[in-house]
């Protein structure tokens, strides 16, 4: 029926090298084989990859891939895609097979967003070996929680978040309001979804933005301890600029992640955290959140006082 949690991610690079450097050297990932000389693989747990990243000509987040537990889960959903007027490509065997699911389709949320669906777990068994020594990935028991979360904007915000709600089955934890222009009665505030699938406070956020050059706002990886979050933080200070520093230390008020922003060579960001909330979706309230951290997270394009 609904969505199970974010598989994988596949991003489009102009340089794989760059690539490669930043996702092990900094981020922590662990390298993965592929069988294409023009797409790098990267793995966090004992999924065969969870960052696809293709050679192209522009450097850009491309699209999340959603996990169902089921063919019948699969299937229903791209009914309902359709249902909506939404487009729906069902890829062939060979190319569901080179993600290593059983069966993948691809689809668009009413911004455009693409996204790919699948069902059917593979594993090769090779243990996650990090090359910057990160203890673990987050990922929850079988990987039942996905890799992460990822933030996306939606000029057209209450059409697709109710896109997301009705069609894929997402359920809301937390719909900020925050007001920007000072609060005042003509202020309308700018609107945030921020929406579960499973235990983890959030797979998806939806950002009342206009659209992302870079076609997403920030993803996430969660680790394991802050002393892996404290490392990667001084592997970017270490690189003297190299990796971007998009936002300092800081603890967000609603998912109680404690975490730092960085640019990857995408364009866009990666939250890299540590101690996410985790909820009972079956009994959760959502709440509407006025700020955005208890402390720190100050963006670099902010001015000090």
């Amino acid at each position: 029926m609904a969505v199970k949690s974010l598989g994988y991610v596949v991003i489009e690079a102009r340089d794989l090298d760059a690539w490669r450097d930043f996702a092990c050297n900094i981020a922590g990932l662990m390298p993965a084989q592929s069988d294409r000389e023009d797409v790098a693989l990267f793995r966090m747990d004992d999924r065969p990859f969870r960052l696809w990243v293709q050679k192209g000509d522009r450097d850009a987040f491309v699209a999340p891939a959603w996990e169902f537990a089921s063919r019948e889960d699969f299937e229903s959903a791209l009914a309902r895609l359709e249902a909506a007027g939404r487009p729906v490509e069902r890829a062939g065997v060979m190319e569901a097979r080179a993600r290593q699911v059983t069966e993948l389709a691809r689809s668009s949320d009413p911004c455009g967003h693409a996204m790919e669906l699948f069902y059917g777990r593979f594993y090769d068994y090779a243990p996650f070996v990090s090359p910057a020594a990160v203890s673990r990935f987050v990922t929850g028991d079988n990987g039942d929680m996905g890799m992460g979360h990822v933030v996306l904007t939606a000029p057209n915000f209450d059409e697709t978040h109710a896109f997301y709600k009705d069609v894929l089955g997402f359920r809301d934890t937390d719909l900020g309001r925050f007001y920007l222009g000072g609060g005042g009665p003509d202020d309308p505030g700018v609107g945030f979804a921020f929406m579960h699938c499973n235990a983890r406070h959030h797979s998806l956020a939806l950002g009342q933005l206009p659209e992302s050059p870079n076609g997403a706002v920030h993803m996430m990886l969660e680790v394991g301890s802050l002393e892996d979050v404290g490392r990667a933080y001084d592997r970017v200070l270490k690189s003297k600029g190299k990796v971007p520093l998009s936002a300092t230390l800081g603890r967000h008020v609603n998912d109680k992640m404690t975490s730092f922003y960085m640019q990857t060579p995408g364009g866009f960001d990666i939250e890299y955290g540590w101690n996410g909330m985790v909820i009972d979706p079956a009994s959760w309230v959502p709440t509407t959140s006025l700020g955005v951290s208890d402390w720190g997270h100050k963006w670099a394009h902010e001015k000090d006082d």
